[in-house]
């Protein structure tokens, strides 16, 4: 556990996983951060109809799978157990720190008091803390962010993680290439994966849901796509996203407040 702790506090990007009480895998990647020796992340309330599934999930697993983010050719690590999730009004200072050294576009909303006041609706976080450790685990590492995905699912004794390739993801029925047989028995399975430029400013995540069969992914659903355009965005998609994330984070808190 100290040597997942140690990756994970030097890692910059990373994945939550889990499976919810219905058995629908679900996926997010986050920004990895340590309140003191515990793995964290800190979700912005635009996420926050996630919070009851993942805060009820018998196993959660926080994964680091990115090639970019692992020491040289490494495998991943995942570090699977239950989780706590707090609502803050704003982030504390050492989170905070943390995550304006790993993800530099936050320093444009959260780099100053001034800007926190703000931009109060970016601070205010739901921090989830993996409170409870039950088992760490290898997991091969994503060396192509296109073709390579983390697959999540139930296989009957519980959450679990692998990691495939495949040519195309847009296939409705998806072959996979993984570094044993994977052995699906028809049950629902999620690929995630997720890309970002050098700066962070593109930082987007793709999944594929859907039945795994032996090695075949028959597709149901899909989020995004595999394959990030590098390019920077033009001013006027800038301004749409900012607005967008900041309508997502206010109605996210809106609601968290309603239910409590």
């Amino acid at each position: 556990m100290e040597k997942f702790v140690r990756l994970w506090g030097r890692a910059t990007s990373a994945d939550v996983a889990w499976v919810d009480a219905g058995g629908t895998p679900y996926a997010i990647t986050a920004v990895p951060l340590l309140d003191g020796p515990v793995p964290c992340v800190a979700l912005t309330f635009d996420r926050a109809a996630l919070l009851p599934s993942l805060a009820g999930a018998a196993a959660v697993a926080f994964a680091v799978t990115d090639a970019r983010a692992l020491p040289g050719e490494a495998d991943g690590v995942a570090a699977i157990g239950r989780v706590a999730v707090e609502r803050v009004d704003a982030l504390g200072e050492a989170l905070l720190t943390q995550e304006l050294r790993k993800y530099p576009p936050s320093r444009a909303l959260a780099d100053s008091i001034l800007l926190r006041r703000e931009n109060w609706w970016y601070v205010a976080r739901a921090v989830v803390r993996l409170d409870r450790v039950d088992r760490v685990q290898e997991v091969p590492a994503r060396r192509d962010a296109g073709r390579d995905a983390l697959l999540v699912r139930d296989d009957g004794t519980g959450l679990r993680l692998d990691v495939a390739a495949a040519d195309d993801w847009s296939l409705p029925a998806v072959p996979l290439r993984a570094a044993a047989p994977l052995r699906g028995d028809g049950g629902p399975v999620l690929a995630h994966g997720h890309d970002f430029s050098p700066d962070r400013e593109r930082w987007e995540s793709w999944g594929v849901r859907g039945q795994l069969c032996g090695d075949r992914l028959d597709v149901g659903a899909r989020d995004g796509r595999p394959g990030l355009d590098p390019a920077p965005l033009r001013l006027l998609q800038r301004l749409r996203r900012s607005r967008a994330f900041e309508r997502g984070c206010r109605r996210g808190i809106a609601a968290a407040e309603w239910r409590s």
